[in-house]
């Protein structure tokens, strides 16, 4: 292991220990610019569900019922069949990584991957329920309890169709405003990791938003929550009430509570920010075809496009 401990020989390796190496290596693995990424949550998440029913059990016990066990146990828990397989492919990735570290022997990680995971109609766990494209009806119905960057935020993913975390995060530094398209080139990016870069294309409804922020924030970034929070908190407590310090950029999470709370405030079905870019999409592809919605989104096959966003 490269946590520089002693570890267990094989034999006495623990699936309790086993996570917890993984982790430490996973700390490293999943992380973007000294921030752990949503993949380490997703791994501890995991983990966490094995070492729940497994913690003591040691490596070489633990076959494939063990693992069919925790199956069992999560559809019980009432989660949906795409989060349980989803969990047993990381539980079997980190088994995996214990052989490459020469932590466990190779036939344990080989027979974890015989388990096969839940299939549509074939177990109780839910069915996994894509979102559908939000209506802009239920858009416009939190515009007056939302604060002007939110709103943009919204309004920018809408016009340009790029994900919530790429609208958090646009800086004017990242902008090419030299043409009559704007080109936008995300910093961070959710395929970043495969080196594929991500162009978004901003076009004369989104430069009119972006430049209505222009003299708004205090930093490179677009959308400044200082600018949100001064003017919740001047409308709710008077002109002259003092906000709190808060960092310089909306998250994805920030974004879809705010987002979340406004629904309920508005009285419409809550949505999520990540169905804004199902309906820029669908509204690309009744009016351009799917080849339009294909480069809005930026994916390389036609088939993530109609299967994902714009069916």
């Amino acid at each position: 292991a490269k946590s520089g401990r002693t570890t267990p020989t094989v034999s006495k390796m623990t699936v309790g220990r086993l996570a917890l190496l993984f982790l430490e290596h996973a700390a490293i693995e999943y992380s973007k610019h000294g921030k752990r990424t949503g993949e380490y949550d997703n791994f501890r998440q995991a983990l966490r569900s094995l070492t729940r029913l497994h913690h003591g059990c040691r490596v070489v016990d633990f076959g494939p019922k063990k693992l069919k066990l925790l199956q069992r146990a999560l559809v019980e828990e009432g989660l949906s069949q795409s989060t349980i397989n989803n969990r047993l492919r990381r539980i079997k990735q980190a088994f995996s990584w214990g052989v490459s570290e020469e932590l466990i022997a190779v036939d344990i990680a080989q027979a974890l991957r015989c388990v096969q995971g839940l299939r549509r109609g074939k177990t109780k766990a839910k069915a996994p329920q894509p979102k559908p494209p939000v209506s802009i009806e239920h858009v416009d119905a939190i515009k007056s309890h939302v604060t002007r960057p939110v709103w943009g935020l919204i309004q920018f993913a809408l016009l340009t169709g790029c994900r919530p975390s790429e609208a958090c995060v646009v800086r004017w530094s990242q902008i090419d405003t030299s043409g009559r398209v704007w080109i936008y080139q995300p910093g961070e990016h959710k395929t970043e990791h495969h080196n594929k870069s991500r162009i978004i294309a901003i076009g004369p409804k989104a430069q009119q938003l972006l430049n209505s922020f222009r003299e708004l924030s205090r930093s490179d970034y677009v959308f400044d929550p200082q600018v949100g929070l001064d003017e919740f908190v001047r409308t709710a407590y008077g002109e002259h009430a003092t906000a709190r310090r808060v960092g310089e950029r909306y998250t994805k999470d920030s974004l879809y509570t705010a987002i979340r709370n406004a629904c309920d405030k508005a009285g419409v079905p809550r949505w999520s920010p990540g169905q804004l870019r199902k309906t820029r999409a669908t509204e690309a592809r009744r009016e351009s075809g799917l080849e339009v919605a294909q480069g809005i989104l930026g994916h390389s096959s036609k088939a993530t496009t109609e299967r994902h966003y714009a069916g």
